[in-house]
């Protein structure tokens, strides 16, 4: 959604404002506010509803985030009073996503067959942050069915070097080859 883009760039642009630590603390209360609210929808629903009088809408947003920077106060009222609450979890990506491009922070998804040592995750962390120049946001996931190897995938763009994928990558060059 491209208002969700522009709402998270100019809640990034006040986060900056606000100071040296701005950012990265308008970033943890955002995730925070954003899984808590993924696991409650029909808090997300009532705070978009018409039917629910505005005053009262606000007056929630008062009551469940009165501790948050008021900023971020201000921003849920505003995509209350847009009715577009209901794209906060998309406002809160984009903003990730101008804080880790302004940051150098890279998300790293890492599957492997068989879970990694602390000692293995560190030294991929550590091989990561010097090959990219980012700082690495590593998250590993199991998958058996790869064999061996792992899949990295970082920002978005795949690195498959698991054994299953050479497999299959040999299985079809036999298949291709004329007797």
């Amino acid at each position: 959604m491209i208002a969700a883009e522009e709402y998270g760039r100019a809640l990034f642009m006040l986060a900056q404002e606000a100071g040296e630590d701005g950012p990265s603390d308008y970033l943890c209360t955002l995730e925070q506010v954003d899984a808590l609210l993924q696991t409650k929808p029909e808090y997300l629903k009532l705070l978009d509803t018409p039917a629910v009088p505005i005053d009262e809408r606000l007056g929630l947003i008062d009551e469940a985030f009165g501790v948050c920077e008021k900023n971020i106060i201000n921003f849920f009222k505003i995509l209350c009073e847009k009715y577009a609450f209901c794209h906060l979890h998309d406002c809160v990506k984009a903003y990730q996503k101008m804080y880790r491009e302004v940051y150098a922070v890279a998300e790293v998804t890492c599957t492997t067959a068989q879970p990694l040592t602390e000692h293995q995750k560190e030294t991929l962390y550590e091989k990561l942050n010097s090959v990219t120049g980012k700082e690495i946001i590593l998250t590993c996931h199991v998958d058996p069915s790869l064999v061996g190897g792992m899949v990295l995938v970082i920002d978005g763009k795949q690195l498959d070097g698991s054994v299953k994928v050479r497999l299959d990558t040999f299985r079809r060059n036999l298949a291709e080859i004329i007797v």
